[in-house]
């Protein structure tokens, strides 16, 4: 009962967060937007605090909550320097996938989970990466979303081996992914509105379903 409430409570402040993050961006310009976005991620931060501290279970899922706070710095930080913003989202991702393994259930079926995923993101931007002779540092840029897909395989394969408590995480992974596709191409070319609102819903949607998950396990 107490995470509906919770919910209740928390998604009108991320919803505010975001149509405000969009409105600032549009009509004043500037670095403002940083505040009612951030204001959005710090209110799913929040809520996987909530969830550590209603289970006490820090030494576990704590690990959750703290890659939750790296997501928080790392939106103030890509819209001030988008690299270090990955990193630091990256960083973010290798918490998780820590914390995934440390649950000691994943299955061989992740690398392959992996494999395809890879092989889907280097289809969908083989347009930008065609450019890599000319530009070799743009293979580096596919560190973070090796880093990414690792994730989401470990996290899509844990309700079959480790119960439907584990379903939150991997909706949450998926979602994270899906919306980080659309921010790696609006990179390289300006994708219409309506995409950019859809990638941040699924981007708060996703982590949102992950600090969720902290009430379960």
């Amino acid at each position: 009962m107490k995470w509906i409430l919770w919910i209740v409570t928390a998604v009108p402040v991320i919803a505010t967060g975001a149509v405000l993050h969009f409105k600032l961006k549009e009509s004043v310009g500037g670095k403002w937007n940083i505040l009612p976005k951030c204001l959005a991620t710090w209110m799913i931060f929040c809520t996987a605090l909530a969830g550590v501290l209603q289970w006490d279970n820090a030494a576990d899922a704590g690990w959750i909550a703290a890659a939750l706070g790296l997501f928080l710095l790392a939106d103030a930080l890509l819209e001030l320097q988008f690299f270090a913003g990955m990193a630091v989202f990256a960083l973010g991702h290798l918490l998780l996938i820590g914390w995934f393994v440390g649950q000691k259930r994943y299955t061989p079926y992740s690398l392959l989970v992996w494999v395809v995923l890879m092989v889907l993101l280097l289809r969908i931007f083989r347009k930008e990466l065609s450019g890599g002779k000319e530009r070799p540092a743009l293979y580096l840029m596919l560190l973070y979303p090796a880093v990414l897909m690792a994730m989401a395989s470990l996290a899509v394969a844990l309700p079959f081996t480790a119960g439907v408590r584990y379903t939150w995480m991997a909706v949450g992974a998926a979602l994270f992914t899906a919306s980080d596709m659309f921010v790696g191409k609006a990179f390289f070319e300006k994708l219409p509105k309506r995409l950019d609102h859809l990638a941040l819903g699924m981007y708060y949607s996703g982590i949102f379903c992950l600090a969720l998950g902290v009430w379960a396990v």
